[in-house]
């Protein structure tokens, strides 16, 4: 039988992060806020509950080591991921969730005040419409849109010399964005989960 929390516990001593302990306390309060709340609004798709774990929560955890920078913008956040897992395991970087429907972003500001997580900021707004003087050095979306799409309507948030992520489920296609930026491209392998995962990284000029 799966054992959802034994997997949880497993995977991240196989991605050997920092904090072991708090990080697995903290996830399984999320994953029960997770369950609850997505019987009413579908935050995320799910198949069973074993999947919230594996598809989701090792998921963003394999990308977390790659996340560079101190202030990150979680573009169309949704549930909260990635923004507060990397908040999870770098409580010293300010982390800002920003999706454009209401009900998410009410789910994320109980989460994190459940979870206690003074470093993340939520802000319910469609990105291309913030309007801020605090610039980001590091922007990534997971599931949101293609990187190119990405860039164009973030290109007013980001620092010089900052970088967007895209997290990826297959091949990136470098073509998909202009020729005047550099990118790198990084296999991810997510503990007890058979299926591509690529986190793609954009340098802003």
């Amino acid at each position: 039988m799966f054992d959802l929390e034994e997997t949880l516990k497993a995977g991240i001593e196989k991605l050997e992060l920092d904090n072991k302990h708090y990080i697995y306390t903290k996830l399984l309060i999320y994953k029960d806020l997770l369950i609850k709340w997505n019987k009413v609004f579908n935050l995320i798709s799910v198949k069973g509950i074993d999947e919230i774990v594996t598809h989701h929560f090792l998921d963003c955890l394999a990308v977390v080591p790659f996340i560079e920078g101190k202030n990150i913008l979680d573009v169309g956040s949704g549930a909260g991921l990635p923004g507060i897992i990397i908040g999870l395991c770098y409580p010293e970087k300010n982390i800002t969730l920003v999706d454009s429907v209401g009900k998410k972003t009410t789910f994320l500001k109980q989460t994190c005040a459940e979870l206690n997580l003074s470093n993340i900021t939520i802000i319910n707004k469609r990105v291309e419409d913030i309007t801020t003087n605090k610039l980001f050095d590091s922007i990534i979306a997971r599931a949101f849109a293609e990187m190119q799409v990405l860039i164009d309507l973030t290109r007013h948030l980001i620092e010089d010399k900052g970088a967007w992520y895209g997290m990826k489920s297959k091949k990136f296609n470098e073509e998909e964005i202009g020729t005047n930026f550099v990118v790198e491209k990084r296999d991810i392998v997510v503990p007890y989960l058979d299926a591509e995962r690529y986190l793609v990284k954009i340098n802003n000029q």
